[in-house]
Order: structure tokens, then sequence, then C-alpha cells
């Protein structure tokens, strides 16, 4: 073998192994968030980021999505956009901190923002793939759980009710009417545990 042949060789298996650990890290990083969607879905789920390069070209304004059947069965695979993936990433590695202004009115850095809203997607998307299709139901269950996705991706919970608490009064107020409905009030029908004494 000439050592032409030799460095091409290297720098090909140079670059599988560039590629390799990337995309082992994003697997393990997928399969724990699909654990935490998992415990709200009540099934085995999956959760579908995109790589590198489907990063770059993404186009969808979508933060993450399941596909139900036309019988109303959801798919078993929730994919969620590039910003929402590697928020969560960098969330679940420890790469955030001062979580705790999200308690407070005052502003808030984009990252840290961005992190809560990463955990109300997560939590929305596993709802739908429960089997909820409907938006405003699908939203109104992952305002009561978003603090328990935060916990069990790795937040405190003082950090995880900053999280919950910003959600619901920051971010629910600005969704469109579709994610919005009168049913959700304590004790109502969309309440999941009326019997706690916190709401929601």
């Amino acid at each position: 073998m000439t050592a032409t042949r030799i460095l091409a060789c290297l720098a090909a298996l140079g670059a599988l192994g560039f590629y390799l650990g990337p995309h082992r890290a994003l697997e393990r990083d997928e399969a724990r968030l699909a654990n935490v969607a998992a415990a709200i879905a009540g099934r085995d789920v999956d959760i579908a980021c995109p790589g590198t390069l489907a990063t770059l070209t993404e186009v969808s304004a979508q933060d993450g999505s399941v596909v139900f059947s036309p019988e109303g069965k959801p798919a078993d695979e929730a994919k969620l956009s590039g910003g929402t993936c590697k928020t969560l990433r960098r969330f679940i590695h420890g790469g955030v901190s001062g979580l705790g202004c999200l308690s407070r009115h005052g502003a808030c850095p984009v990252e840290i923002r961005e992190v809560a809203i990463a955990v109300n997607v997560l939590s929305h998307e596993a709802w739908h793939l429960a089997g909820v299709r409907d938006e405003a139901a699908t939203q109104c269950y992952a305002l009561q759980n978003n603090a328990d996705t935060a916990m069990r991706l790795g937040a405190s919970e003082d950090d995880a009710r900053a999280i919950a608490g910003f959600i619901l009064r920051e971010v629910q107020p600005a969704l469109p009417a579709d994610y919005r409905t009168r049913d959700w009030f304590e004790g109502g029908p969309l309440d999941l545990h009326p019997d706690r004494p916190s709401w929601p």
C-alpha cells in the first residue's frame, strides 16, 4: 500500500470518528429525552433530534411535532427542532445556570428563557405521544407537568418551579387561541390532579 493510500485511509477513518462521536452522543441524549417523554406518555416512545446537516437546512417553524394517523393514533416518535434539542441537551449536561431568575418578573437572559420553553415543548409533545390530539388540552396537561419534566431532566425543585411558573405567567398568555381553553381551571375537566392542594 502506498503512502498516499495510507494517508487517505487514515483521513477517512478520522472523518468517520469525527462523525460517529457526536452521533453517538446525540443518540444517548435522545434516549434520555425519550425516557422523560415516556414517563408522561405511559408507553415506550422515541425522541428524534435533527443531525448536524439537517439542522443547517431546517426550515420548519415548529419546535416539536407528533404525527397522528387518520384514525387518531399517535406515532411512536416526537420530532424536536434543532433549537429545542440543542437547548435541552445543553440543559441535561448542566450547561445552564441562573434559572432562578425565571421566578422573578425581571428580564432573564435569552438562553435561560429558551430552556423553559424547550422543557414545555418536551412536555407538550409527550402528551401528544400519550394520545392527546387537541392542542389546548395538550398544552394544559403540559403546564401541569412542566416542573416534573424539568426535574426529570436534572433541575432542582426550585428551578423546576421557576421554569413552570415562567411558562404559565409569560409564555402561555401569548400562545395562539387554539392552545388555550376555558376548561383549564382548578378542579376542572383538565385538572390532572384535582386532589392536590396546589394549582397547577
